[in-house]
């Protein structure tokens, strides 16, 4: 089966910003999941909008640049699928964008500590807690990660700051999880223990290679940065089911140091994913 993304060129692990800029792709992805993950999108916002939804005061004007930068590009891309917008109750208006597209959306401001997180819609979230981030600079939100900061922690800041208006890069992070839903806090996901029935035989569908497409552009009229995350999810056994990848894979986690395969929950079933990698390399 066919991967969207596969962001593993077979060097060792390490941290790195791996940016590249958007010529002539769009900063959105829309597919044919666009529909499950819209109504999916509408769930979680019912039931669980004070977890997904996070604003600071003054946040308005930004937001709304960032709705209608998602209007514009969807109108000029995908346009057969750009006025299926359902109507809502007013909303503010990074909800309102968030529910036409299949990405999470994060406003990055800059302050007196650099830029900060100060208002977001994230439905998706992969092991971490939005009301943890919010009015946090970046180096604090990214402070859980082992090693992130001490390695790339810097480059990350200057990168913010040198961002040109025009100028977009998408960037991708990845790990191996348990589970294959799009909503993953790390308040669920503390629950989630590893099946202990996962083993050699069932760890290709047992277990889910998750994909985090992430874009930046600094906003239009210079109130912010706007950062987006798609999440991907295939089956181990879609990605071992190619030996390349299954390869490239092995040697990323043999070379992971040990606190971020611990950071990742990935040791949970280490065993049985070494041996299947191995076994699909040959």
């Amino acid at each position: 089966m066919s991967l969207s993304y596969f962001p593993l060129g077979g060097n060792d692990f390490r941290f790195t910003l791996g940016l590249r800029a958007l010529k002539d792709r769009s900063w959105l992805h829309e597919d044919q999941h666009r529909h499950a993950d819209l109504l999916e999108k509408d769930r979680i916002l019912t039931k669980h909008y004070d977890h997904v939804v996070a604003t600071h005061p003054k946040t308005l004007e930004a937001q709304q640049e960032i709705l209608e930068l998602v209007r514009t590009e969807r109108q000029n891309t995908f346009p057969d699928t750009a006025s299926q917008v359902p109507p809502k109750s007013p909303e503010i208006p990074i909800v309102t964008a968030a529910r036409q597209v299949q990405e999470d959306l994060v406003l990055m401001q800059e302050s007196d500590n650099g830029y900060i997180l100060t208002a977001a819609c994230v439905c998706f979230p992969t092991g971490w807690n939005l009301r943890e981030k919010i009015g946090k600079p970046i180096m604090a939100i990214h402070e859980p990660i082992p090693e992130l900061n001490e390695r790339i922690g810097s480059s990350i800041d200057r990168f913010f700051q040198n961002l040109k208006e025009g100028k977009k890069v998408e960037r991708f992070n990845w790990g191996l999880y348990d589970c294959p839903d799009l909503f993953q806090p790390a308040w669920i996901r503390d629950t989630h223990r590893s099946d202990p029935r996962i083993d050699f035989e069932n760890i290709g569908q047992k277990v889910f290679f998750r994909v985090e497409r992430q874009t930046l552009q600094r906003l239009p009229k210079d109130t912010g940065i706007l950062f987006t995350i798609r999440i991907f999810t295939n089956t181990l056994a879609d990605v071992a089911s190619d030996k390349t990848r299954a390869s490239r894979l092995s040697q990323s986690l043999q070379t992971m140091p040990e606190s971020v395969k611990e950071y990742k929950s990935i040791n949970r079933f280490a065993a049985p994913l070494t041996a299947f990698l191995k076994a699909a390399s040959v």
